[in-house]
Order: C-alpha cells, then sequence, then structure tokens
C-alpha cells in the first residue's frame, strides 16, 4: 500500500466512525518541532540541533463512547521541521532549516476525568502523515561570507540520495483540560518512520536517518 492510500484509508476511518453522536471540536496552535537525524557533516566538530515553530490546525471528534473513555480521531494540518548548525566557528559554519507540512490523522484513545462537561483528560495513540510539500534552506558561512540556498524535497521519486518520504507515522500522547467548550491540549509526537528510508521495514542498520519530533499546544472550541 502506497502512501496516499494508507492515509485515504484512515481519513475513510475517521469518516465511517465519526456518527451524530460525536462530539466535534475545532483547533488551532503551535508545534515546537525538531528533527533527530543522523549525522551529515561527520567533519564538523560541533553540530547543534534546535527547535522550531510551526503552525497547527484542524479538527477533533469525541466519539462519546462512555462517559470515562473514547476514540479521538482528527484530522490535522501541521508544520514539521528542525534546525541543524553544523560550525566549525562563527566564520565557518553551515545552517539547515528544514520545513515540511503535513496532513495528518490521529486515531487516540482518550480517558476523561469530566464533572459537569469539565475536567481533565490523557490520551495515546498512532498517527500518520502525508507531506503535501517540503524544503531544506541551507546557509553556508565560509571565512565569515554567507550564501544561501534552497532545495524542494522530491517525494518517492526514483533517486535514492534525492528521495524524501511522503508518508510520516508515529505516535502522539499528552493531555489537556476543558473547562465548558474550550479545550487547551498538550501532546508529544513521536515520528517512527525513516524519511530518508526506501524500505517499509525500517531496518535501517547504518543508513543516514530523519524523524520528526513535536510538542503541540492547541486551543480548542467544542460544538
Amino acid at each position: 500500500m502506497n502512501a496516499k492510500s494508507f492515509l485515504l484509508l484512515a481519513l475513510f476511518a475517521v469518516a465511517a466512525r465519526t456518527t451524530t453522536h460525536a462530539q466535534v471540536a475545532i483547533k488551532a496552535g503551535i508545534n515546537y518541532a525538531s528533527i533527530s537525524e543522523s549525522a551529515t557533516e561527520e567533519s564538523y566538530s560541533d553540530i547543534q540541533r534546535k527547535s522550531v515553530v510551526g503552525a497547527q490546525f484542524g479538527l477533533a471528534f469525541d466519539l462519546g463512547l462512555s462517559e470515562n473513555f473514547t476514540i479521538q480521531p482528527e484530522i490535522l494540518f501541521i508544520q514539521k521541521g528542525g534546525k541543524a548548525t553544523y560550525k566549525l566557528d562563527e566564520n565557518n559554519k553551515i545552517e539547515d532549516r528544514i520545513y515540511y507540512n503535513y496532513v495528518e490523522v490521529p486515531i487516540l484513545a482518550k480517558v476523561k476525568f469530566f464533572s459537569e462537561g469539565s475536567g481533565f483528560y490523557f490520551l495515546a495513540g498512532p498517527f500518520a502523515g502525508l507531506a503535501t510539500g517540503g524544503k531544506q534552506k541551507t546557509t553556508t558561512t565560509l571565512l565569515g561570507v554567507a550564501s544561501t540556498s534552497e532545495r524542494t524535497f522530491k517525494f518517492d521519486n526514483n533517486d535514492p540520495a534525492e528521495r524524501e518520504r511522503r508518508l510520516d507515522w508515529g505516535l502522539s500522547f499528552g493531555g489537556g483540560v476543558k473547562f465548558g467548550s474550550i479545550i487547551l491540549d498538550l501532546r508529544y509526537n513521536l515520528g517512527i518512520n525513516n524519511l530518508l528510508d526506501n524500505d517499509a521495514s525500517n531496518n535501517n542498520d547504518n543508513k543516514p536517518y530523519r524523524r520528526t519530533r513535536g510538542i503541540g499546544l492547541t486551543l480548542g472550541y467544542e460544538f
């Protein structure tokens, strides 16, 4: 099954489970994103990795299975990425900024501790995301002179050196609080799929790898 088919199946599952009893919430916020990646410039002595802030927004569906437990599928647009600096010194360094835009579908188990519609909850479950675009911006400083270049990622093409995996999948877990119709949600997204890998088994051995990470904070309103 290719990446597009996988995500379409997940979207169909969300639609199929969203009944008239579901509570729908609209949500928006930030994703404090980072990349877990093997070093690509081993000759550089100081490698620094930093997080970047991206946007996320979408819909969440509480299926209302019981008073204390439910399944919550979501449909989100989420920005992921990270920044890495390979540095000899301030006048000789390479700064890489990676951007990804995803349509993502988490399917989360949710345990609720509510009283009269308000309270707190915990949730966890898998997610699958399909990249709609991505690029890498590189700033090279040599002897104090900086130059910048950009390249757009090529997803699922035939060149292993250039290939980026369009499908991202992993685990989300966290919790939040609900005050009436207002929901504040905090979660950690752990990407498992190697975005540089061209095999489905993830038996990477010593191959280069790139995986997404993110701390998401959203504010929602439930209808």
